[in-house]
């Protein structure tokens, strides 16, 4: 479903995609590389959301979020099995690397198992990779244990000998010098400081020099040399030893290296899922009906301002529509009109995403598109056109869609002339219903759906004198007054009727001067009539 940055915003897109984001790093590479589901996708896409619904009733929400947390932890091993498939030595810190995800495919498992997952779904362990890896995993850590190859024994035991050897020729040496400058036991530098030992004597020689003190070491002779280039000798053997026994393990591991890869994308597939089903676990959803001509969908929330209000401790009114094609939809200010587009265009967001739309019963398109038009500001690109040209401009650019679209249009042509206003929308409003797309108009112009011949709906609004004409103390306390008087239901309107916007008792109610709402109502009550249905 494609979409602008704008409409992204407005429609809740946005909003969404950040809902979703997966817990680890192989979730995240999975949702990048899925594409939205589209038309011809509507199987698959209501297998998905059947799958999700099934999951969410199915598991512990508690355990979700156990699950979730394990697959945040679980390294990911890419580069690696890259690395040992291409015949590369491994390090201990990639062996590392290798038996933590062994251990977190092991934790998620069991904690899906916990959750109630059950056999279907359960996300795939590598028990012969952890078998593989163990000898070195005592500790927490990884060592490269003399389990692995017994080659490591003699090679180690030489290295120690020798290491020994030098040590023991280098304490005699510092033994044979005078006790007041012998080093400390074990140690092959020493510091001393210049006021103690104005010269150095002989046994000893300077490693680095300081204004107030000098790093001593003990002087080797030919034997002890001789001693040294052994244990380096040892050293080098021990280190070609290991380096056999590491690639080695590395040609293991790349046997496994299909099921790491394999694992790596169905933790993928299970943290974007498991994304979804915390989230319909929240807000709810439905299996809906996908494709055909119609747009239909009962007690649906528009999640980002339902979580917005919840979060203020304010309600929220889930709201119902079926929409066969274009229709017009009008209301009073504030009466939910922007919301309702809104809803239309998340409920899509939704099933391209493969979640569950948050609604009791939906029946939905797959859209190529969506599209919205109307109460923004101007683009960048149009920051030197007014507001109904920015407006103009992304009309134009919606026209161009091939159905299946969604076009939302809100309150198109509200800062020009009411009378050419009117006419651009009613002529909108007609090509949309021809082309075929669906759409749904909010506006507050009069005799649109009429003049336009398509359905119209109206905001149920509020009842007569719902608000107090006196100012509410706050902000907050007029959303509350408003919450509670504003009925946000969306119905069939009784033919094209007036709908009263209820500006004047708004105003009043969000702290206009009460002299500005008294005299505005004077005028209003004279200017009622024919000629005053243009537009409110």
């Amino acid at each position: 479903m494609k979409c602008d940055a704008l409409t992204a915003e407005r429609i809740g897109a946005a909003w969404l995609h950040g809902a979703l984001a997966p817990a680890g790093d192989f979730g995240r590479r999975a949702q990048d590389a899925a594409p939205p589901f589209g038309p011809g996708d509507e199987a698959v896409a209501r297998r998905r959301c059947a799958q999700i619904v099934d999951l969410a009733a199915r598991l512990d929400p508690d355990g979700v979020a156990h699950v979730r947390s394990m697959v945040r932890r679980a390294p990911d091993p890419t580069d690696i099995v890259s690395r040992a498939t291409a015949g590369d030595p491994l390090s201990d810190v990639d062996f590392f690397e290798l038996g933590r995800l062994a251990d977190a495919l092991e934790a998620t498992a069991a904690a899906w198992d916990a959750a109630g997952g059950g056999a279907a779904g359960r996300p795939p362990t590598i028990a012969p990779l952890a078998g593989v890896l163990a000898p070195g995993r005592a500790g927490g850590a990884f060592y490269l244990a003399d389990a692995f190859d017994p080659a490591l024994i003699p090679a180690r035991a030489a290295y120690a000998a020798a290491d020994a050897e030098v040590a023991g020729a280098r304490r005699q040496l510092a033994e044979s010098l005078d006790p007041a400058f012998q080093p400390p036991a074990g140690a092959e530098e020493f510091i001393v400081m210049r006021d103690l030992m104005p010269t150095v004597p002989a046994g000893l020689r300077v490693v680095r020099e300081a204004p107030g003190y000098r790093l001593l070491t003990v002087e080797l002779d030919a034997d002890a040399l001789a001693a040294v280039d052994r244990r380096e000798a040892a050293l080098a053997q021990l280190g070609r030893t290991e380096d056999l026994v590491r690639r080695a393990l590395a040609q293991e591991v790349a046997r496994y290296g299909p099921a790491v890869l394999a694992a790596g994308r169905a933790l993928g597939e299970l943290d974007c899922t498991l994304a979804r089903v915390a989230f319909t676990q929240r807000w709810g959803g439905c299996v809906p009906e996908l494709g055909g001509r119609r747009f239909a969908f009962s007690a649906a929330s528009f999640v980002p301002l339902r979580a917005a209000l919840s979060d203020a401790g304010l309600p929220y009114t889930p709201i119902s529509l079926d929409l066969g094609g274009a229709a017009v939809l009008t209301g009073p200010n504030m009466g939910g009109k922007s919301a309702a587009l809104a809803t239309c265009g998340f409920l899509s967001a939704c099933v391209a995403a493969g979640l569950p739309p948050p609604a009791q019963r939906a029946a939905l398109p797959l859209f190529a598109s969506v599209a919205w038009v109307g109460g923004e500001p101007p683009l960048p690109r149009e920051r030197l056109l007014s507001a109904f040209g920015a407006e103009v401009v992304r009309t134009r650019d919606a026209l161009s869609a091939s159905p299946p679209a969604l076009v939302l249009v809100d309150e198109f042509a509200r800062t020009t002339g009411p009378h050419e206003g009117r006419a651009l929308l009613v002529a909108l409003v007609e090509t949309l219903a021809a082309r075929g797309v669906f759409a749904l108009v909010a506006t507050h112009f009069e005799g649109v759906a009429r003049a336009a011949r398509v359905p119209h709906y109206s905001i149920a609004g509020l009842g007569p004198r719902a608000l107090d004409a006196h100012a509410a103390p706050d902000v907050h306390a007029a959303l509350d007054a408003l919450a509670k008087a504003m009925d946000y239901r969306i119905v069939a309107a009784d033919g094209d009727a007036r709908s009263p916007s209820d500006a004047l008792a708004l105003a009043g109610l969000l702290g206009l001067d009460a002299a500005v709402v008294e005299r505005a109502g004077v005028l209003f009550d004279a200017a009622a009539g024919p000629a005053a249905s243009v537009t409110e």
